[in-house]
């Protein structure tokens, strides 16, 4: 005859049990082990739920058992969660409107989550499921990125949940990494930046040349083109002057995408001498509207991010860097997450520009940057800088 539950034990699941001298909750597992789950009676509840239902089916009636006795075996509950990913991210996407690399990279781990969650129905994805998929194909991400597909999988179940497809969120039980101290990356010296240049192709010193005159990051300075006839949303590019004046050739105009939405993103520079110069030195006589621009070894699939052959993606253009950082053993005593990477020449340019007395913030199209001239051109507002240049020689 089975013993009756105390009357402090009759309203949790089977084998779930509370101690009142102590406080905790504990729960009985398959190998008669008994493992506290702590005080917390919700928390506590909710794991024995989903732990009886996985280890012990026969326990009494579960929420697929029900489900299947209301004759909806074919309800969308019940599909695997992969094919329900598709509509989920049009949804994601009209809904949120994210910029043009957050969605590539959202419909990428799409991708993963329909290929890991195959045949998985929606009401039985758990947080083993969660940490197997996260250990699948992030295994050694670094916090930052281990918590941003953390992330994208718990929005993506918080939209199943809201089209009435699941009825709990367990990658919101899923702990977040937390950051390591003491590895901060290392700031780019210009002493550093100059080696690097020396043993870069003519396309990445391009690049790094424009990245610190212009104050601008990668994806901004894959997009700069040597001529486009009027500043307009969403583009990079050069507007010439047909007589120079002052000094002054034409005029970069840079549409930053991260802050797309803010007047300050659209940054108007002048194209002195030195910016200039680094253009007239990229014209290699291969045909590309793009400044920073090469002609690829192999005859690859082309990038979402780019509209034409030789465009530079960002994501390799930082790569490249890094490349060619490690190859000249630049860094070799830090980890890789401390070694800088092209980003730090935007960094890198703030501080050369504010050494010389010039306020950097405009020119990085920071939204509160103050000593700047705002004028409207086509309904857009575009942030007039200073004209300033880097001198390398120094």
């Amino acid at each position: 005859m089975v013993r009756p539950k105390k009357s402090s034990n009759k309203h949790l699941p089977p084998y779930l049990q509370y101690a009142i001298d102590t406080g905790f909750y504990r729960l009985t597992l398959t190998n008669g082990v008994r493992k506290s789950l702590g005080k917390d009676k919700i928390q506590a509840i909710q794991i024995a739920n989903e732990y009886n239902r996985i280890m012990r089916p026969a326990t009494g009636l579960v929420v697929d058992d029900l489900i299947k006795a209301s004759g909806r075996e074919t309800t969308e509950q019940l599909l695997p969660f992969s094919d329900h990913v598709d509509r989920l991210m049009e949804i994601i996407l009209k809904e949120e409107s994210p910029s043009k690399q957050l969605a590539d990279t959202m419909l990428n781990d799409a991708a993963r989550v329909k290929a890991f969650f195959k045949g998985i129905p929606c009401q039985e994805i758990s947080l083993e499921h969660v940490n197997g998929y996260l250990n699948q194909y992030h295994p050694d991400a670094s916090a930052n990125v281990h918590n941003r597909k953390l992330g994208f999988i718990e929005k993506l179940i918080n939209y199943a949940i809201d089209q009435s497809l699941m009825l709990d969120n367990p990658a919101a039980r899923k702990m977040k990494k937390r950051k390591k101290k003491g590895k901060e990356r290392q700031r780019l010296s210009l002493d550093a930046f100059k080696l690097i240049h020396a043993v870069a192709p003519l396309w990445l010193q391009t690049a790094m040349e424009l990245a610190l005159q212009a104050s601008q990051a990668r994806l901004e300075i894959s997009r700069i083109k040597y001529n486009i006839k009027k500043p307009k949303e969403g583009q990079c590019g050069c507007v010439w002057l047909d007589t120079p004046a002052n000094g002054i050739y034409g005029t970069l105009f840079i549409h930053r995408q991260k802050v797309e939405e803010k007047e300050a993103s659209h940054v108007a520079i002048p194209i002195g001498l030195v910016l200039k110069g680094i253009i007239d030195r990229s014209r290699d006589g291969v045909l590309c509207p793009y400044i920073v621009h090469r002609v690829p070894e192999r005859h690859n699939k082309q990038s979402a991010e780019t509209d034409h052959r030789y465009q530079l993606d960002p994501n390799y253009l930082s790569r490249a860097f890094s490349a060619v950082r490690d190859s000249i053993n630049l860094y070799d005593h830090l980890e890789l997450i401390q070694r800088p990477t092209f980003h730090e020449i935007r960094a890198l340019s703030a501080r050369l520009f504010s050494d010389m007395g010039i306020d950097p913030q405009g020119r990085m199209a920071h939204t509160d940057a103050k000593s700047t001239k705002i004028y409207v051109r086509d309904h857009l507002e575009w942030t007039e800088v200073p004209h300033a240049e880097i001198d390398m020689a120094n």
